[in-house]
């Protein structure tokens, strides 16, 4: 039954029919604690769960002037079955609540967000649940949740990988909209949208609060710092920072310069409790339920752009607000350093090169699908979603291969010697702009040749150490990657049009690597593993060098010394902005209070899998064995005799990728 407030002022409430409702849900509420208390005496724990699933299920949404209870009906049409009580109550004394929504399939990725956020000391957040899978993990680790479900998704379908571009992706876009615009109704209440494949590295709430007339803040695929371009922009930021009590907590940057140089992303966007912000989400799921075909990205930058904000010139005073949706809204374009897309935080490290703490980031730009999104978080090491048991001690029911592992290898990647890599370097920005090079004609191009031999001799190396990793019952540890060339999925000059930052550069992995085709990922682990943040102490102290000394080594350089392998700021460099670099096993090998055991192969030619094992006996306790090279062991080396059984076995756990793109296409790499 819908009860309307009829013309009733906010001032006033709803009348005597919207009295009877919140007597009614008033009851509802004491109902379901009577009901926890009762529970209680007989298991706390029990109680706890019971009062969380109630408070999720008492009154459900507040829709414009219509109000459903429980006790009434379901939702109106098109309602995420929001509660606004619920909310309210998770927003608590911070007036803001932070926001995602996942189906089952991306358990771990929830379990990543709210593990950050929760490592951030924040308790004000919230996970929407599209199946009844989710919502019970949810409710069993205490996150506030309610059953969400999908409008137009099918029952069987809503539990899978949505996969992106797809009829299902843009089905759960709709879902994502119908959300926020929920969400905006419930006044007096911020509220931060994220995507579950952001991660959160700062409360990025005092930033927010640095703009109380903005309607909404929105992240942005701009591949370019543009917040110091004018005077104004400082200007304002200092002025703002000198009213301060603490200003040095706010070493920050601002806006950027305008809201139409890039589509806005709305993987991350920042809505006050505003009149302005509610009537364009309600005119943004007018727009995409009248059209299947409208992608909810677009159709919010078009409701932006209404009007003359596009030809508008930057604020005069520097703050980088606009007026948006033909007058209507105050938005801005949130810095793309701090609330990075994947290509400025994981190819450009914009955040990095401009000295400043990333906020967040939100894993787009990348080649990989999901296992892509989830690997590049682990890169950065800002994946918590982990489980600790099989990803950490190799303990498994035996499906991903690694029940019969007892610790890992890692080794120094070396480079090919006939490789210049000063092809690549002239075409870094800021001696090449994106017209200076024409764009690459054939994937036979000389520089194409180049990055192809560049990649393709670290991926050789990787399929040899996962070889005698194997052999010693270890998984391998992938190595940081240089890579030539950057990729992006249409032809291109060297770089992403638009980017700026140096080449050749240390590249995430699914540039290189089959990512998401591969089934042998579980025997691989990240370059930045050994200071995940989740990895056991003990692992990461039980560590021995294998030193093997051969001439031949030295005949392939090393990385140059000027290669920054680790980000700054929050994740893997947090301190590695000029002195010794502290991710994965840079950080080990610098740790002064981790001992080391060591053991020396002085001739590897004769060095079979069985009699390499008795060498690196004395060893073999250690969780951690770093050799000083591999490509002694590699085909056609003076160390391979005897190893083709174990390359065979193990050619599968590297599976190379390709280069993307010449105007004749990709090139596929290949390793012999």
């Amino acid at each position: 039954i819908r009860r309307r407030a009829g013309s009733t002022s906010a001032s006033d409430g709803m009348g005597a029919r919207g009295a009877r409702v919140r007597w009614a849900l008033v009851a509802a509420l004491l109902v379901s604690l009577v009901a926890a208390a009762s529970a209680c005496a007989s298991d706390p724990r029990a109680a706890r769960r019971a009062l969380r699933a109630d408070v999720a299920r008492v009154p459900t949404s507040v829709t414009g002037d219509s109000v459903v209870t429980d006790a009434d009906a379901d939702p109106p049409s098109g309602s995420s079955s929001i509660d606004p009580a619920l909310v309210r109550r998770v927003a608590g004394d911070m007036g803001c609540v932070i926001v995602t929504w996942a189906n089952d399939h991306y358990r771990d990725f929830a379990r990543s967000w709210v593990g950050n956020l929760r490592a951030l000391g924040l308790d004000n957040f919230m996970v929407g649940a599209m199946d009844a899978d989710l919502y019970a993990f949810l409710t069993q680790e205490g996150v506030p949740t309610w059953l969400m479900g999908s409008r137009d998704i099918a029952a069987g379908t809503v539990e899978r990988d949505f996969g992106w571009g797809t009829k299902t992706f843009h089905q759960m876009g709709r879902d994502k909209i119908r959300l926020i615009r929920d969400l905006t109704r419930v006044d007096g209440v911020d509220v931060l949208i994220s995507d579950i494949d952001t991660a959160w590295l700062r409360d990025p709430t005092p930033f927010f609060r640095r703009y109380p007339t903005a309607d909404m803040l929105v992240s942005t695929d701009q591949l370019k710092s543009e917040t110091e371009v004018l005077p104004e922009q400082t200007k304002y930021l200092r002025n703002y920072l000198s009213n301060l009590e603490i200003a040095s907590s706010f070493d920050d940057e601002g806006l950027e310069l305008h809201i139409c140089h890039a589509a806005m992303n709305i993987g991350v966007m920042w809505f006050r409790s505003t009149s302005g912000a509610r009537l364009l989400t309600e005119e943004w799921v007018s727009l995409i339920e009248a059209d299947d075909d409208l992608w909810d990205q677009n159709a919010f930058n078009d409701l932006v752009r209404l009007g003359d904000s596009c030809s508008a010139k930057p604020p005069s005073d520097g703050s980088g607000l606009f007026r948006g949706f033909e007058g209507k809204v105050v938005v801005g374009t949130l810095p793309a350093s701090q609330f990075a897309n994947g290509h400025a935080f994981h190819a450009q490290r914009m955040h990095s090169a401009k000295k400043k703490d990333p906020f967040a980031v939100h894993n787009t730009f990348q080649y990989g699908g999901t296992p892509g999104k989830r690997h590049r978080m682990r890169e950065a090491n800002v994946w918590r979603g982990e489980d600790v048991d099989s990803r950490f001690w190799l303990r498994s029911d035996g499906s991903d291969g690694t029940d019969d592992r007892v610790g890992f290898l890692s080794y120094d990647p070396r480079l090919p010697a006939d490789v210049d890599l000063s092809v690549f370097s002239e075409r870094s920005w800021p001696d090449a702009k994106d017209d200076t090079f024409p764009t690459i004609a054939s994937k036979h191009d000389p520089i194409v040749d180049a990055h192809a031999k560049l990649v393709e001799f670290q991926l050789a190396q990787l399929r040899t150490a996962a070889a005698v990793a194997s052999s010693l019952g270890r998984v391998v540890i992938a190595p940081p990657f240089l890579c030539g060339l950057d990729r992006v999925w249409f032809p291109h000059f060297g770089r992403f049009p638009g980017s700026q930052f140096a080449l050749p550069f240390i590249c995430p992995l699914d540039h290189v690597l089959a990512v998401e085709r591969s089934q042998k990922m579980d025997l691989l682990r990240e370059h930045s593993f050994l200071s995940h943040p989740e990895l056991p102490d003990t692992i990461r102290r039980s560590v021995a060098t294998v030193d093997v000394s051969l001439v031949e080594t030295e005949a392939f350089p090393a990385f140059p010394n000027d290669t920054r392998v680790c980000l700054s700021g929050p994740g893997t460099g947090k301190d590695a902005e000029f002195g010794a670099e502290k991710c994965g096993w840079l950080g080990v090998s610098t740790d002064p209070l981790i001992a080391k055991r060591r053991v020396v192969l002085s001739n590897v030619t004769d060095l079979t899998p069985s009699l390499f094992a008795a060498a690196a006996a004395g060893v073999r306790s250690s969780k951690v064995l770093h050799l000083s090279s591999i490509t002694p062991f590699m085909k056609g080396r003076v160390g391979h005799e005897g190893w083709e059984a174990a390359y065979a076995e193990n050619a599968d756990v590297v599976d190379p990728d390709v280069w993307c793109c010449a105007k004749d296409g990709h090139r596929e790499f290949a390793v012999p």
